[in-house]
C-alpha cells in the first residue's frame, strides 16, 4: 500500500470510529440528561465534525494519487452527484403528489457513499 494510500485509510477509519461513537452516544446523552435547547443543537451537529475532516482526508488523498486513479475517483463522485441528486429531485416530485414516506435530508450522505461505492469498480473498469 502506498503511504498516502496507507495514511488515508488509517485516518479515515479513526475519523468514522469517531463519527460512528457521535453517533451512538449523542442520543445517549440526550436521554440521560436534562439539556438546553443550544446544547442539543452541537450535539446534533457533533457528529458532523469528524464528517468533515473524514472528507479533508479524502481530499488529501485524491490530490496524492496519479492522474488515472484521481480521474477515476473524479469520473465516479460526478456520476454519483448525479445520481443522488436526481434521485432526491425525482422523490421530491412523488412526495408532493403521492402519498410516500417523506426521506429526511440526513440520507442524502450515505447515499453518496453507497452510490459512490457502486460507481467505482464500474468507473474502474473502464480504465483497465
Amino acid at each position: 500500500m502506498k503511504p498516502a494510500a496507507r495514511r488515508y485509510t488509517f485516518a479515515f477509519t479513526g475519523f468514522m470510529m469517531c463519527y460512528s461513537g457521535l453517533v451512538l452516544g449523542v442520543p445517549f446523552l440526550d436521554r440521560a440528561f436534562e439539556l438546553s435547547s443550544p446544547v442539543r443543537l452541537l450535539l446534533a451537529l457533533a457528529p458532523v465534525v469528524p464528517a468533515l475532516f473524514a472528507l479533508r482526508e479524502f481530499v488529501i488523498f485524491l490530490r496524492a494519487a496519479d492522474e488515472v486513479q484521481a480521474r477515476i475517483q473524479s469520473e465516479a463522485i460526478l456520476i454519483t452527484a448525479g445520481v443522488v441528486a436526481f434521485a432526491s429531485f425525482a422523490w421530491g416530485f412523488v412526495e408532493g403528489w403521492m402519498e410516500v414516506p417523506d426521506l429526511s435530508f440526513i440520507w442524502i450522505l450515505p447515499a453518496m457513499v453507497a452510490v459512490w461505492g457502486c460507481a467505482l469498480p464500474f468507473v474502474t473498469r473502464r480504465y483497465r
